[in-house]
């Protein structure tokens, strides 16, 4: 019977880390305008994935739905091409957002949704300052990736707080 059950549970898992990745890559194709609401359902899969799910499964979440929106072209339109220039950062704001949220369990949801933020948050808004001044993208991508990117992070992480609370109400 255990054996049964520990089966039961790897094929579970293995269905769901499907359903995590297959919505990492629909989320910016399905909802691709505006910003603002790709971003907060994006951010919301990364808090809930940070929450329920393992880090292995959690790497790739991080990184999909930006490839995702860099190959369908639509988010900045003409000037998607620029997005190129921030994966690396983007995958690295993603990891220190919920890497962060992860590390601060003890505190209060709203600190942690904040702070993660935050994080993120910073590193994007120095790179796009940095390519800004170097020439390198043009002046949408400031906001793109400042503040818009911090109000979706804070965003998705108050629309993941009701989903995390139905699932741990179904553990």
């Amino acid at each position: 019977m255990k054996v049964l059950a520990l089966n039961l549970r790897k094929y579970l898992l293995f269905r769901l880390n499907f359903v995590v990745y297959f919505l990492g890559i629909s989320i910016p194709l399905l909802i691709s305008q505006p910003q603002a609401i790709t971003g907060t359902v994006v951010n919301a899969l990364f808090f809930i994935t940070a929450e329920k799910l393992d880090k292995r499964t959690l790497y790739p979440v991080l990184i999909l739905p930006s490839l995702a929106a860099f190959s369908h072209n639509t988010i900045f339109g003409p000037q998607t091409m620029f997005l190129f220039y921030f994966l690396p950062f983007i995958w690295v704001g993603n990891y220190l957002q919920v890497k962060i949220f992860s590390l601060t369990k003890q505190q209060n949801y709203l600190v942690r949704i904040f702070s993660s933020a935050l994080a993120k948050y910073l590193l994007l808004f120095i790179m796009v300052n940095i390519y800004y001044k170097a020439q390198v993208v043009p002046q949408l991508f400031i906001t793109s990736m400042g503040l818009i990117q911090f109000t979706t992070a804070c965003l998705g992480g108050l629309l993941a707080y009701p989903i995390l609370q139905l699932l741990k109400n179904h553990e």
